[in-house]
Order: structure tokens, then C-alpha cells, then sequence
């Protein structure tokens, strides 16, 4: 309802502001399959290759509806080029790691490694293919870390809004402790179970931070300041 709504007003008030409207008319487009998947999901009693794509859909469009809200908040501040270089990279890589994690739920190796870390069964990635995309997706992970905190370091010098250099960095560190604890947290424990969810809910976080990040890089500055786009 709300997508609905903030589209329609997008349509109906700000159309000639390409980067505002066109958004929010791809994630309500978006609306119809994901339902389509939601729906199929509960059919089928949570078939995990279902549920990732399901999530990989809502990432797209929680990317999508970041992006329209930074075009309609975007100050006037310039953002450098190498801030907007290193959180481009930071965007594509969270997609990976993103991606990735999804894959790890499917094909449910969490505990592919054993509750190791940072080895995986006694090795770099002992332990067969499912070791192997563990180990990959925790590389990537690691790549997002350090994108996320040199944005930090720019952010700190300068180089673009606090608002959007510092959200990455924290978020990134949270999430490499949770997928720590998730990973030495015994399979089918409480704790485990809750370590899973707030993975979960930590990767869309992180994701809609670099994506924020990325989106006040390419956005042009606006010349009536933060909320110009508004009123």
C-alpha cells in the first residue's frame, strides 16, 4: 500500500524527475512476481530455492525504493570521485555477498565448515563444494568490510555526507559478528535460530546502506538543499 501510494504520488507531482519516479514504477512492477513468489513459497512448504530468490527480489526492490528516496532527499553536498568509485564497488560487491548468503541458506551450508572460524574444517575450505561457497562468500563479505570502511575514512576527510559514509561501516561490522556467531552457534539452537534472523535482517540493512551510499554518489546535488524535491 504504501509503494502504491508514494508511486502514484510520484506520478502524479514529480514524473519529470526521472530519478525519483522511474524507482518506484520498476519496484511496483517488481510487486506482482514477488507475490507470485511469496505465494509459492507458503504452496510448496519453504522450497529454499524459492525462498532465495524470493529474497533476492526484495532486495532488488528495497534497492529501488532506497534509490528513489535518496534522489528526493539528496542535499546539496558534492560528493568525490573517489567516494563515489569506492561505493559503486561497495554496491556491486554487497550484491555478491548478498547473493552468495541467499545460496548458502539454499543449499544449507551454514555449517559446511563445521563451527569454524576463520577455517573451515580444519583448512582454507576443506570440506567439498558447499565448503568452498561458504569460504567464497565469507571473501566477499570481507571485500564489503573493507569498502564499507574506507567510505568511513573519506566520509571522515570529506570526501561525502556523513549520512551516508558512516551507516555501511557500522552495519558491516555488526554483520561479520553475527555471521561469526552463526557460524560457531550450534545447528538448531536457539541461539542459532536467532543469530539467523538478525543475519538475515542485518544483510538488507547493510545492502540498503551501500546502495544509499552509491545512490548519493550518481545523483546530481540539489540546488534548493535537502528536501527540495518536496515541496
Amino acid at each position: 500500500v504504501l509503494l502504491i501510494a508514494t508511486t502514484v504520488w510520484a506520478w502524479r507531482r514529480y514524473r519529470s524527475r526521472t530519478d525519483i519516479a522511474v524507482p518506484l514504477y520498476g519496484a511496483l512492477a517488481l510487486v506482482p512476481l514477488q507475490a507470485l513468489l511469496g505465494a509459492t513459497v507458503v504452496w510448496l512448504e519453504l522450497p529454499e530455492s524459492i525462498v532465495g530468490v524470493h529474497f533476492m527480489v526484495g532486495m532488488v526492490m528495497l534497492a529501488l525504493c532506497t534509490q528513489a528516496c535518496v534522489a528526493a532527499w539528496r542535499g546539496h553536498r558534492v560528493v568525490s570521485r573517489p567516494f563515489r568509485h569506492v561505493a559503486v564497488a561497495a554496491t556491486a560487491v554487497a550484491l555478491l555477498v548478498v547473493s552468495l548468503g541467499a545460496a548458502v541458506v539454499s543449499a544449507d551450508a551454514e555449517h559446511a565448515c563445521g563451527e569454524q572460524w576463520p577455517l573451515c574444517n580444519g583448512g582454507v575450505a576443506n570440506g567439498g563444494d558447499l565448503a568452498v561457497l561458504q569460504v567464497i562468500h565469507r571473501s566477499a563479505a570481507y571485500a564489503v568490510c573493507a569498502l564499507a570502511l574506507a567510505l568511513l575514512l573519506l566520509g571522515l576527510r570529506g570526501d561525502a555526507p556523513l549520512y551516508a559514509a558512516v551507516p555501511p561501516a557500522a552495519l558491516v561490522l555488526g554483520q561479520v559478528d553475527l555471521g561469526i556467531g552463526l557460524v560457531l552457534s550450534a545447528d538448531g539452537s536457539i541461539e542459532h535460530d536467532l543469530l539467523r534472523i538478525l543475519h538475515v535482517a542485518g544483510a538488507a540493512a547493510l545492502w540498503a546502506a551501500v546502495v544509499a551510499a552509491a545512490s548519493v554518489s550518481i545523483t546530481p546535488p540539489q540546488r534548493g538543499g535537502a528536501n527540495s524535491a518536496l515541496l
